[in-house]
């Protein structure tokens, strides 16, 4: 039996449903105490899975959501993001709890459903710098205080660009042992790749929620779960200036190349969905 198909089978019983999220998440850990399989939203930063999280959630199902495991990463991002000016805050809750997964559960050999998503890497490099403008420009409410033009010379200046580019290879490879590059990408945009203690859902970001939620359903071996949108930048406080900056953000074609023709976007989107995303940025269509 696959590790996904136990998780929703075992998690309904009587004792489960009295449990608390945390109390849930944490006996899934403990040697399986219940019988659970945890599920691990293990992704990237801005690539939509606060819908996915949500949805695991409101099924009552074990779900961690973290963004890194690996130590050696963690802190090359941060002195990378360090070098670049960036107020560096201390290491936070989910990163944390990224380490202790890793040594309690992944390091031990314990089974674990880990679910992933992949987004067009400019897209995501636009959403996560408006999420970290107070870090980047050394203040609160920098999208107050910060000229439109000053954030659109500090988005080609004061940001780390190729982080989505290596992520696979910083987190997932050294963490998981799996090489995504070795398994190929269908055009349904998503996929299952499975090992002994492992299953592992890649999704697309870009999908329907609606096929997301099929393809998670099928991997958790359950029916009836549902996502709905959250967590968009363009739906904060910020939200005004953020369309504003995708309104007047020309891009030039050596980083629209530089994000388009690499291994992670070549593997994860098609040739005809490359020369979309080229038009696209090319038109300056961002908004």
């Amino acid at each position: 039996m696959h590790v996904t198909r136990s998780v929703f089978e075992r998690s309904n019983g009587p004792l489960v449903r009295y449990l608390s999220p945390r109390a849930l998440r944490w006996c899934a850990i403990r040697r399986n105490l219940l019988g659970i399989v945890p599920v691990i939203v293990y992704q990237m930063a801005k690539v939509g899975s606060s819908s996915v999280v949500a949805g695991l959630e409101a099924a009552r199902l074990p779900a961690f959501h973290v963004h890194r495991m690996d130590v050696e990463h963690l802190h090359k991002m941060r002195e990378n993001r360090r070098a670049l000016g960036w107020s560096i805050p201390p290491v936070p809750a989910h990163d944390h709890l990224g380490l202790r997964l890793r040594d309690e559960l992944i390091d031990r050999g314990g089974r674990a459903a880990i679910v992933t998503l992949v987004r067009d890497p400019i897209a995501r490099n636009i959403s996560s710098y408006f999420e970290h403008l107070d870090s980047i420009w050394n203040r609160p409410n920098a999208h107050e205080s910060v000229s439109l033009e000053l954030l659109i010379e500090g988005f080609r200046t004061r940001y780390t660009h190729e982080e989505p580019l290596t992520w696979f290879d910083d987190e997932m490879l050294p963490v998981m042992g799996i090489d995504v590059y070795e398994h190929p990408f269908p055009a349904s945009g998503h996929v299952v790749v499975r090992r002994e203690k492992i299953d592992l859902l890649i999704m697309k970001s870009e999908l329907p929620d609606g096929t997301k939620a099929e393809a998670l359903s099928q991997f958790l071996g359950m029916r009836g779960l549902a996502l709905t949108p959250a967590n968009r930048t363009s739906d904060k406080t910020k939200g005004l200036m953020y369309r504003q900056f995708l309104e007047a953000l020309q891009l030039d074609d050596q980083y629209v190349e530089q994000m388009l023709e690499n291994r992670f976007t070549r593997h994860f989107y098609t040739s005809a969905e490359l020369d979309s995303l080229r038009r696209r940025y090319s038109n300056r269509t961002l908004s």
